[in-house]
This record gives structure tokens, C-alpha cells and sequence, in this order.
């Protein structure tokens, strides 16, 4: 009796849904990301090497808070839910990033 409890509970526990704050929080990582690894990329083709080290490091910290949502999102909805979020935040980031140096350029 206590195994069948045990089952229904963690059966309830993979069908809720994502909440905002997590998805505030899938959005903000995402955008970080995005903006660092454009900025990389731009760093490496104009052979900007200490920018190009430090965010070599600081990028896979980056995306160490957020990829934990996407590997335990158990239902296609909540599948969903983060993947439009992470792609309106890349579309973003990547925006951020040319308009940095568009305007700033460093």
C-alpha cells in the first residue's frame, strides 16, 4: 500500500506545470548566454584574445543554471513552454549583442 502512495505522488509531482519564476529565470540564462556566446563569437573573429578567454570560462557557468529545467521537464506542454522561451530569449540576446556593437563598440 505505501509503494502504490509513494508512485501516485511522484506521478503528480511530474505533471505540474513550469511556474514563472522558473521561466523568468530560463529566459534571463538563455539571454545571458545568448549575448555571451555572440559576443565570442565576434571576440574570436577580431581576434579579441583576453575577451575570448574570459568568456571561454564564464559561458558554460552560464548555461549550468538553466539546462537542469530542460532535462527534468517531463511533459511535451512544459517541453514546449521552455523551448519558446529559450528561442525569444536567443532571438534577443543575439539583438542585445549587435546593437552593443553596433552603438558601444568595443
Amino acid at each position: 500500500m505505501i509503494k502504490i502512495n509513494s508512485i501516485d505522488k511522484n506521478n503528480e509531482n511530474e505533471k505540474k506545470s513550469i511556474g514563472k519564476k522558473e521561466l523568468i529565470l530560463v529566459f534571463v540564462m538563455s539571454l545571458l548566454s545568448n549575448f555571451l556566446g555572440s559576443w565570442y563569437g565576434y571576440s574570436v573573429a577580431n581576434d579579441k584574445i583576453i575577451t575570448q578567454a574570459i568568456l571561454g570560462l564564464v559561458i558554460p557557468v552560464a548555461n549550468m543554471f538553466y539546462a537542469n529545467y530542460f532535462i527534468e521537464a517531463k511533459t511535451l506542454k512544459n517541453r514546449m513552454k521552455l523551448t519558446v522561451v529559450a528561442g525569444m530569449a536567443l532571438s534577443c540576446g543575439s539583438t542585445l549583442m549587435l546593437l552593443m556593437q553596433k552603438y558601444i563598440n568595443l
